[in-house]
């Protein structure tokens, strides 16, 4: 405990409102610097959740026998039962709407041309995605004609909360794409 006598009490400086404007001042840049870490893990998070389904999808597709892969041009079972799966996935990893499309590409017993699939075939509103541009590859050791690409596609909107919009930094609009190539098997 200090004691201070008179003739010292006046030149100490009184800071308790200095203090309260520099907390005034730097809380809201601590708090959208917060806001920011916290909504960059949210994506970040999506994004490692739509690469764990695309890759579960592809492996699904890649085990499924040729005959059934020749069925997924209808809108039901099925491409329907992937992409339920898919999205159960993905909710179990905290997206809660799941997936807003599925692409299904394949060039099993083609002749090396590639078929393809979306899961609805209508496009859902604000989910622009597609497919790579790139062809399927050919893998040494496999034939071209033994490959299996899964594109999921996943809107931002609704599954993780837009914190920095009214700072202008909306991320709602944004679709995560995350597409997988494997290998035949069967």
């Amino acid at each position: 405990m200090q004691i201070l006598s008179k003739k010292t009490e006046g030149l100490l400086p009184k800071r308790s409102g200095v203090v309260v404007l520099e907390l005034i001042l730097t809380a809201p840049i601590f708090l959208m610097i917060m806001l920011a870490v916290v909504e960059i893990s949210l994506v970040y998070t999506v994004i490692e959740q739509t690469a764990f389904a695309s890759r579960y999808a592809a492996k699904i597709t890649s085990e499924t026998s040729s005959g059934t892969l020749d069925d997924l041009n209808i809108d039901t079972a099925p491409l329907a039962a992937l992409k339920s799966n898919v999205d159960r996935v993905l909710r179990v990893g905290g997206i809660p709407l799941g997936s807003c499309r599925l692409i299904l590409q394949h060039n099993v017993l083609t002749g090396g041309t590639v078929e393809e699939y979306d899961y609805p075939s209508t496009p859902v509103a604000g989910c622009d995605c597609g497919p790579p541009s790139t062809t399927l590859p050919s893998v040494t050791g496999a034939s071209a004609t033994d490959s299996v690409r899964t594109t999921v596609c996943v809107k931002l909107d609704g599954n993780i909360p837009d914190f920095l919009s009214g700072l202008g930094f909306s991320i709602q609009n944004y679709v995560v794409e995350e597409s997988t190539t494997y290998i035949y098997e069967l």
